[in-house]
């Protein structure tokens, strides 16, 4: 038994350090290997998302551990869950008793039922509500992300308040989708490129390459779509992308545990992993001095920066690095500062970022104060809500907090399930709801 267990084991290895001769050398099989360790690092991000367990299969009710509804902004959360052993293809909309309000759910295959731009072929249970928008009327935006390769996106539709499907847009759709004032939709696009284009051939292919993308209300593509790689290169910005550059990376051994989730062949293999997109409406431009409104907003998670891309110049115009590390979830806030969740900026911590952009300061942050520990390896989101209190989505630790200035949780959910999305909405931006159904019965 142990002559074979030892000898599986060898089996293993050699596999292993042939696998990394190959991709070392460019041999001719290394574009097959390489994207077979871009799976085992969606394998990898894929058992994280997957700690949080519990055995209800519909209502993912959890536990209110606090609730102080004299200090708490009330209204109605919209929640998406991942969970091996649950239907992912669900949002709910709860109030803040979490007695669910209205919910969404439609199987991929009836969305595609033969599908063509996914790799491989699809079961229903392996694939996940990841990030919605929400209209006034009901209807709800859905960016669908596979469970096998986490990190893949597998398209957006457009469902109506009866989980009707009213349109498809078939593409590696992934992470988030945000709505314009005029209706146009703005959302992010990843496909497998086996080439670079010229000033990028440092860049190790095949990888995924991100790109922002506009659609019509009715789901058309509205003009090219702009590549993030091609945004930083034709910008003031570019020394950010040299980062990528694996000929000139150090193996540094004083760097933060954080730091070295994945080494630097495995961060390029989805080569930024743009994570957020907001357009900048009129009436917050008014706030960001110097900025349009029109302008895209962006987390990428590879290079541990926050970055403003317009759309006509079809480049990054604005961005920074900071503190922060991994981040997820920025927004533009009405004072003219952005909230950003900083995913791994403290040793084995997450934190929410209040940041300036013209001052460089963080007049605000939380990272678990009053409450434990506070960490999303991955994923993550944030709030600001009217009255000045933050909604912190902890992914991987299964629960939203409603945090206020003081940093003390007036309000907390726990389903004990990776948290994909979560969003609170004033009664006035679900009119959809029957008028006696209210935030707090």
């Amino acid at each position: 038994m142990i002559f074979i267990l030892t000898s599986g084991a060898g089996i293993g290895l050699l596999v292993f350090v042939f696998g990394a001769a190959v991709m070392f050398f460019q041999l001719p099989s290394s574009d097959f290997m390489a994207k077979a360790f871009i799976g085992s690092r969606a394998w990898f991000e894929r058992s994280d998302i997957f700690a949080p367990k519990k055995t209800e299969r519909d209502l993912p009710r959890g536990a209110t551990a606090t609730d102080k509804p004299l200090k708490t902004f009330d209204g109605f959360t919209l929640c998406t869950f991942v969970d091996e052993d649950s239907d992912s293809c669900r949002a709910y909309l709860f109030d803040m008793r979490l007695n669910v309000q209205h919910r969404w759910g439609v199987p991929f295959s009836k969305i595609w039922p033969n599908p063509r731009h996914v790799p491989t072929p699809v079961k229903d249970s392996f694939v996940a509500f990841f990030a919605c928008h929400l209209y006034p009327n009901g209807d709800l935006l859905v960016v669908l992300h596979a469970l096998q390769q986490f990190t893949r996106g597998y398209g957006l539709v457009k469902l109506d308040k009866d989980s009707n499907v009213l349109w498809s847009y078939a593409a590696g759709v992934h992470h988030d989708v945000d709505v314009a004032p005029d209706g146009t939709i703005y959302a992010i696009q990843h496909d497998m490129v086996d080439s670079m284009p010229a000033g990028l051939e440092f860049i190790p292919t095949p990888c995924l390459s991100d790109s922002l993308i506009a659609l019509t209300p009715d789901g058309e593509l509205k003009g090219p779509p702009i590549p993030v790689l091609e945004a930083f290169r034709d910008s003031s910005y570019a020394e950010l992308i040299q980062m990528l550059d694996l000929t000139k990376t150090k193996d540094d051994r004083s760097a933060p545990a954080t730091e070295k989730r994945f080494d630097d062949k495995t961060r390029v293999a989805d080569s930024l992993h743009t994570n957020t997109i907001r357009v900048l409406t009129p009436e917050l431009a008014e706030k960001f001095p110097g900025w349009k409104a029109g302008q895209l907003l962006i987390t990428v998670r590879t290079l541990d920066t926050i970055a403003l891309v317009d759309t006509e110049l079809r480049k990054v115009v604005w961005a920074a690095r900071g503190p922060w590390h991994e981040p997820h979830g920025a927004e533009f806030l009405e004072n003219g500062n952005l909230l950003v969740f900083d995913n791994q900026g403290v040793p084995k911590g997450s934190r929410v970022l209040e940041y300036n952009p013209r001052t460089q300061a963080f007049p605000w942050s939380y990272s678990g104060e009053n409450w434990g520990p506070f960490f999303s390896s991955v994923r993550g989101m944030c709030q600001r809500l009217p009255n000045g209190d933050t909604l912190a989505v902890n992914s991987t630790g299964g629960e939203i907090l409603e945090v206020n200035r003081e940093k003390e949780v007036v309000w907390s959910y726990a389903p004990h399930r990776f948290i994909s999305f979560g969003r609170r909405y004033t009664s006035d931006q679900v009119p959809f709801l029957p008028a006696s159904v209210k935030p707090r019965p």
